[in-house]
């Protein structure tokens, strides 16, 4: 078995130094970007990819590559022992194809997607306890030697610790900013993302645009059907919040039955359709099906943009804010604005 035996003191030195850096890195994106470039660097090969284990599925998908387009090959799921990749994932065990047209795993939907001609594949796993947690895979090396296969195992023992450590602080910051009862992010998180927000739109020149919403005679329900069918409904409610969205924007539990918005690169036009999606799709939704129900729910939407409204954090929220009590005492169920 190949083994630190391979490699010279200056090399065993140079991956020790590179395992240091990379399991005391957090930020994702970063983390793997320096993976890849210095494998790049250390063992040359056409295409250099990350892997990594979607949790839910056990599926592989890529995470970065060199010289592969990521939006051709971002859908591309492989399954545990498809292709190369796969089977390395199930084994667990590092595989050298000097020949693909010799391995029988080989599987050629990559080549025929990007336009590539795999000719040599290098693949590790990425092992955390005794779990797969992703692999990586040269593609074309521009040598296959028992030294080139150990610097890349070693490599990917630290690799896989920092996969993971990433994903843990991931997850404990997601759980620091998200709202137990709805999963929406919290106020706390709220004002972290408007204080970005502000700057690099004051930078950019971009708009953003806010959105306040209440639960229109909320209380109603709770006195009918009980707190318990009260806090579901919220979490309902807040299900179709997140199901009108797309990513950068997100929604937020403001407190009790209150919303808000945060919409980057929104006008106030564009804001205001938003707003009206959300009270349609809740306009159409029955909450509480589940339990036997059919609870109509509206809210009333105050929507603000920056710059135009507001050019700081507490005056923005307080106009949509304002403009959300006005839709309030016209009668409710609608979008409005102050100004």
């Amino acid at each position: 078995m190949y083994s630190e035996k391979h490699l010279s003191r200056r090399e065993l030195r140079s991956c020790m130094d590179l395992g240091k850096a990379l399991t005391s890195e957090l930020d994702a994106n970063q983390l793997f970007r320096t993976i890849l470039r210095k494998l790049s660097d250390m063992i040359p090969a056409d295409i250099w990819s990350l892997l990594l284990v979607d949790r839910d599925t056990s599926d592989l998908r890529f995470k970065l590559s060199v010289d592969l387009n990521m939006e051709e090959v971002k859908d591309i799921v492989i399954k545990r022992g498809q292709g190369i990749a796969g089977q390395v994932a199930l084994m667990k065990k590092p595989m050298v194809v000097e020949d693909v047209k010799t391995c029988r795993y080989f599987n050629d939907e990559v080549d025929r997607i990007s336009g590539k001609v795999t000719k040599a594949v290098m693949c590790v796993p990425l092992i955390f306890g005794s779990q797969t947690v992703g692999v990586i895979e040269a593609i074309n090396p521009y040598r296959t030697t028992k030294k080139a296969l150990s610097i890349l195992m070693f490599i990917a023992d630290y690799a896989a610790i920092a996969v993971e450590n990433t994903r843990r602080y991931q997850y404990i910051q997601s759980i620091a900013n998200k709202d137990n009862l709805t999963g929406l992010y919290n106020t706390r998180y709220l004002y972290q993302k408007l204080t970005d927000l502000f700057e690099s739109s004051r930078v950019s020149g971009e708009p953003f645009g806010l959105i306040f919403m209440d639960l229109d005679n909320f209380k109603k329900v709770v006195d009918k059907y009980g707190h318990l069918f009260g806090s579901q409904a919220i979490q309902e409610v807040a299900a179709t919040i997140r199901d009108a969205l797309a990513e950068p924007a997100f929604g937020v539990s403001y407190g009790g039955d209150e919303f808000v918005a945060v919409l980057p690169g929104y006008n106030k036009e564009e804001t205001i359709k938003m707003a009206e999606k959300i009270r349609s799709m809740m306009a159409k939704t029955a909450y509480l099906s589940n339990k036997g129900e059919n609870v109509r729910l509206s809210a009333s939407f105050g929507v603000a943009e920056y710059p135009d409204d507001a050019t700081n954090i507490t005056r923005l929220l307080s106009v949509a804010d304002r403009a959300m009590f006005k839709i309030k005492d016209k009668g409710k169920n609608a979008v409005g604005t102050i100004f």
